[in-house]
This record gives structure tokens, C-alpha cells and sequence, in this order.
């Protein structure tokens, strides 16, 4: 079971990365916006460069994995994002920065991919369930990021900010290099197996399921810091805080993900997640008080926290596909909500407002996820249990190092 754990670690840290960068740029958002001029929609255009990098990047990943193995494509795409953040404060201009975005979401489409099909190599592998708590790691990198952010909001400028992020990410990142899983799950597939595979597609509930999560998670992680800084009259330090404590409510639920399915049932959390997430949104949105929209948006993250990596491994578990292509096919509908919904936002905000766009988009998404939670999705109970030592898989050799 040690090499689990190392295995197990060294994903985690690479998690935490991934979550650490994109939630430092986040707070720092109005900043970024104020320095350059940018009008709502302006900013919602650059945002889409994170959508065009990351959407076809997911795709050609899944392809990727079948020649490369996912450590080396986790180790290039977080080197990569990491180092790739100081670009946003050197951008002079709308061009400038959507181009930064573009490399910045290319760079985090392959690592999304390339870890958690990492990931469920792993729970396949070791009949073990890990995911929820790897993306609990995901999670603390965004609150820290955020957390970071929000303080430094009010005494670093964003260059002074994202270059002390990059220096620390990049020391985790050496930390995980050596730990990083060596079983690679999409071997030896037959020519006429990778046809059938090529042609998978998740249920079409599970995928809006999966879609709604995201897409409600994007547009608070890129609006909230607005809309409590320029529409509810918060203070910039206040405003970070937005993305922080909904950050930390994530952390929280995905930490205790596991138990909640093992105390409840899949689709349990499921339902009762996508319940809180409709409840405290519009709640929250309905309302002029940045107190109130703020213990709104730890009520939603709480509920949020878990659905996402749930609809991962619901699908993977459904299937004997390789798990990239798994993995690529749900998160690529998924993060094409998660990006594309914010600049969505910003184009609805210069006509209608910021507040009432995110009640339009926040709330229909929560909505759609509460029903086809309820009426669509045939949830499965993930395996628990860990397997006795004598049956643990032996090591499965890396294509490549």
C-alpha cells in the first residue's frame, strides 16, 4: 500500500496546484480589469482566451494519452501553468491578455485530463475510491489561491503577487515530480476496442449534470469579486473574500466526500447538494447585502463541493473505456460551461446588469442540476472499501518516464 500512497500524494499536490492558479488570478480580476480599461464585456471576451485554450486541449489530451503517459503530461502541463500566471500582469492590453488566457487554459486542459485519468487509474487499479479527495486538493489550492489573493489585494501589486504564487507553486510542483502515479490505465487497447471507445458518450444527464456544476462554480469564482466589489459596494479586500470562503466551504465538502457517500448514497449527496446550491443562490442573488451574499456562497460551495468529481467517477464506474477518454468526454461539456459561462455573463451584464445575468445563468443552471439529479442521473455507489494487501496490483510500467 505504500506505493498507493505515494502515488496518492504526489496527485494530491498536483491537485493543489491546479486549484492555485486560476483562484490567485480571480481576486485579482478587478485589479487586472481597472489597470487595463476594460469594460464587462471587454472582460468577458478576454475570459473566453481560457475557453479556446482549454476546451480543444481537453480533447487532445484524451489522444495524447494514448502515447504519452499521464505523469509526463501532468508534470509539462503543470510546469507550464504554473510558471505561465506572471504573463496576466505583464499584458498591456485586451490582446495581450486574452493571448496570456489562451496559453494559461491550454496549459490546465491537459492537466485536468492528465490527472484525474491519473486518478481513476488508481480507484481501478487499487478498487479504492480517491477522488473526491484529490479534488478536495484542488480545492484547498483554490482557497489558498484565493485566500492569498484577497490579501494581497490590498498591499502587492498583481506582477508582485503572481510572481511569489509561481515560486511557491513551482516548489510543490518539485515536490510531487518524483511521487507522481507510474500505472498508466489505457494499455494495450486493441485498434477496434479504441474505435468502439472513440464513439463513448456519457449519459446526457450526467453530462448536464456535470455541466451545471461547473458552470455555476465559474461564474462565482470569476464574478463574485465584481459583483460584491462594483455592484454591493465592498471593499477590495471584502470582494476577495467572496472566492475565498466559497473556496474553503468546497475544501470542507469535498474533504468529507467520501464519508458522505458512504453514510448516505450517491445520489444523495447528489440531490441534496444541488438543493442547497439552487436555495442559497438565488438567495443570495436576490438581495443587496454583501454580508448576506456572502454566507450565501458558503452554503454553495458546501453544496457544490462534491458533484463534479461524483459525475466523474458515476461514469468511469459505467464503463471499461480507457479513462482518458472518460475523463476528456465529461470535463471537456463540463469546462465548456465552466469557461464559457463567465464571458456569457459579462455580454448579459452590459444590458441587463451583473447581478440580475448571474441570477439568469447561476439560477438556471442550478435549477436544471437540482432536476436531472432527480429525474435523469442512475447514480451507482462507489467501491469503498480497500482491498486486503495481498490482492493490491503490482506496479504497472510507465510507456514513458
Amino acid at each position: 500500500m505504500s506505493a498507493l500512497v505515494s502515488h496518492r500524494r504526489g496527485l494530491w499536490l498536483v491537485f493543489f496546484l491546479n486549484g492555485a492558479v486560476l483562484s490567485s488570478w480571480a481576486p485579482r480580476i478587478p485589479a487586472v480589469k481597472e489597470e487595463l480599461a476594460l469594460s464587462d464585456s471587454a472582460l468577458g471576451l478576454a475570459l473566453w482566451g481560457i475557453a479556446l485554450g482549454s476546451v480543444p486541449t481537453l480533447l487532445l489530451t484524451a489522444r495524447l494519452l494514448r502515447r504519452v503517459s499521464a505523469r509526463t503530461l501532468c508534470r509539462v502541463s503543470a510546469l507550464v501553468f504554473a510558471a505561465g500566471l506572471p504573463l496576466i500582469a505583464a499584458a498591456e492590453n485586451l490582446v495581450t491578455l486574452t493571448l496570456t488566457l489562451v496559453l494559461l487554459g491550454a496549459a490546465s486542459g491537459m492537466l485536468d485530463i492528465a490527472m484525474n485519468a491519473a486518478a481513476l487509474g488508481l480507484e481501478r487499479a487499487w478498487q479504492v475510491t480517491l477522488l473526491p479527495g484529490l479534488h478536495g486538493g484542488y480545492s484547498l489550492g483554490m482557497l489558498c489561491g484565493a485566500g492569498m489573493g484577497a490579501l494581497a489585494a490590498g498591499s502587492l501589486s498583481v506582477a508582485e503577487h503572481f510572481g511569489l504564487v509561481t515560486a511557491v507553486l513551482l516548489g510543490v510542483l518539485a515536490l510531487a515530480w518524483s511521487r507522481l502515479a507510474m500505472a498508466d490505465p489505457d494499455t494495450g487497447q486493441s485498434t477496434s476496442s479504441l474505435d468502439s471507445h472513440r464513439r463513448w458518450r456519457p449519459s446526457w444527464a450526467l453530462v448536464a449534470f456535470a455541466l451545471c456544476a461547473l458552470l455555476t462554480e465559474g461564474l462565482i469564482i470569476d464574478w463574485s469579486a465584481v459583483l460584491l466589489r462594483q455592484e454591493l459596494g465592498a471593499t477590495a479586500t471584502v470582494a476577495g473574500l467572496g472566492v475565498t470562503i466559497f473556496s474553503a466551504a468546497m475544501t470542507l465538502s469535498r474533504a468529507l466526500g467520501n464519508k458522505l457517500v458512504t453514510l448516505t448514497t450517491p445520489a444523495g449527496v447528489a440531490r441534496g447538494g444541488a438543493a442547497m446550491v439552487t436555495v442559497a443562490l438565488l438567495a443570495g442573488l436576490l438581495q443587496p447585502h454583501p454580508e448576506v451574499l456572502l454566507g450565501a456562497l458558503v452554503l454553495v460551495g458546501l453544496g457544490c463541493g462534491p458533484l463534479f468529481p461524483l459525475a466523474i467517477s458515476t461514469a468511469a464506474r459505467n464503463t471499461t473505456v480507457p479513462l482518458g477518454t472518460v475523463t476528456a468526454s465529461l470535463t471537456a461539456w463540463g469546462y465548456l460551461a465552466y469557461l464559457g459561462g463567465p464571458p456569457l455573463a459579462g455580454t448579459v451584464a452590459d444590458h441587463l446588469g451583473l447581478s440580475t445575468a448571474l441570477l439568469i445563468l447561476g439560477g438556471t443552471a442550478a435549477a436544471t442540476m437540482l432536476v436531472v439529479s432527480i429525474v435523469g442521473v442512475s447514480w451507482t455507489t462507489p467501491h469503498t472499501t480497500n482491498p486486503p494487501e495481498s490482492t493490491v496490483p503490482p506496479e504497472i510500467p510507465d510507456r514513458e518516464n
